[in-house]
């Protein structure tokens, strides 16, 4: 983690010193949408939302190339959008020398492409945005938070009080592109329901109920805590006939085996934490009663699927990032501290012992039963109807 932090204390002074050696430049309104390219590298729930954007940008411009740039820990789910023409992974690293022999390299990739626009959803990242500036692409459009709006010459200012998906959609108003936002329907695909069929074709109920235990690996202070999941998983069991699944990557596994010892009866919980691809996992949780996550990528991808929700927040803020349905149960505890995470480009150590998520499971549990649950039974049409 602490080589993360360096990363980021990096790029905060990349930001300070290009600040005062760059001058920006303007251009004229008049934008040329013939090659596009479009930087989002962190984050699936990011991706998620940005997904129907890249569908009304390749609407607007139909005989446009669209470029998608972002990390290969995304890789098997962008492939699927039928909008983008090529991807280009960026290679997660905390190597300084082959982060800067990967970003040389698109550099010179990308110059020799003659970019016309490069739209960069980063919310703070100057290294994206200085990459943005440096292959020339003739308008980039990106986030302004403290630094960045010197690499762009057009620019949506980080406005806190309103929901992510907002600032997304904002960055195409230089395009000429300004509609409403909403999710992507994402079809269903035999070939995942049928390997999920496969998956769950020895459980004792079709009622089950994904756990997500886990997030992206530098925002792993946004987690409830193991024995919050285990307490909280018991009880769901003790008090309905629904089977848990917990969900995850291949590093999250050890993380959910931990969870699932303190879980009794065993043979009514499942751990499928890094068996599944992006497109598996979907299907998945197509055929799910509830879902119950972290604030991460998933809880996007479950509100755009009509899933029953339970999220849990603490060092973000939900109005920002909470899934766009109706149908969810936000935890939320407005502690003084809060947010914390991403503020000034740095998230903050917590000295206040997590109190932000120390939401008790029996609380949780209430409240699902309130919204969700029927007598001993999940609904799930009465469910999707909330």
């Amino acid at each position: 983690m602490s080589n993360f932090y360096f990363l980021r204390k990096l790029d905060i002074y990349l930001g300070r010193v290009c600040n005062l050696l760059i001058r920006q430049k303007y251009c004229s309104n008049k934008i040329f949408c013939r090659k596009i390219l479009l930087i989002k590298l962190w984050g699936l729930g990011n991706l998620t939302i940005i997904w129907p954007l890249v569908y009304k940008i390749k609407e607007k411009y139909p005989d446009a190339v669209i470029y998608f740039l972002t990390f290969d820990l995304n890789r098997g789910f962008l492939e699927r959008n039928q909008a983008i023409n090529r991807i280009f992974y960026f290679k997660y690293t905390k190597n300084i020398f082959k982060i800067a022999v990967q970003f040389a390299a698109l550099i010179r990739y990308f110059k020799k492409e003659k970019i016309d626009i490069a739209v960069n959803f980063e919310t703070f990242n100057n290294a994206s945005a200085f990459f943005s500036y440096l292959m020339r692409a003739v308008d980039r459009v990106g986030i302004h938070n403290k630094y960045e709006k010197i690499f762009y010459n057009h620019w949506a200012n980080r406005n806190q009080n309103v929901h992510i998906s907002q600032t997304f959609s904002s960055l195409l108003k230089p395009l000429g592109i300004d509609s409403p936002y909403s999710y992507f329907n994402f079809s269903e695909s035999k070939k995942d329901r049928y390997k999920m069929e496969r998956v769950l074709g020895n459980l004792a109920t079709k009622q089950f109920v994904c756990m997500h235990a886990g997030t992206s690996d530098n925002f792993y202070r946004k987690r409830y805590s193991k024995r919050s999941f285990a307490e909280l998983a018991n009880l769901l069991i003790c008090n309905s006939d629904a089977h848990i699944i917990f969900t995850g990557t291949p590093k999250e596994r050890a993380l959910a085996e931990d969870i699932i010892e303190e879980i009794l009866p065993k043979d009514r919980v499942r751990n499928l934490a890094g068996d599944l691809t992006i497109w598996e996992f979907i299907e998945l949780l197509r055929q799910s009663v509830l879902f119950i996550s972290n604030d991460t990528g998933p809880v996007h991808l479950a509100a755009s699927l009509g899933i029953a929700s339970a999220v849990f927040y603490g060092p973000t803020m939900p109005h920002m990032y909470e899934p766009l349905t109706e149908n969810c149960l936000i935890f939320y505890k407005k502690t003084a501290c809060s947010p914390c995470v991403g503020i000034n480009y740095i998230t903050k150590d917590c000295i206040n012992k997590y109190k932000c998520l120390d939401f008790s499971p029996q609380e949780v549990f209430d409240r699902i039963c309130e919204k969700f649950f029927n007598k001993g039974s999940f609904e799930p049409s009465a469910m999707n109807q909330a």
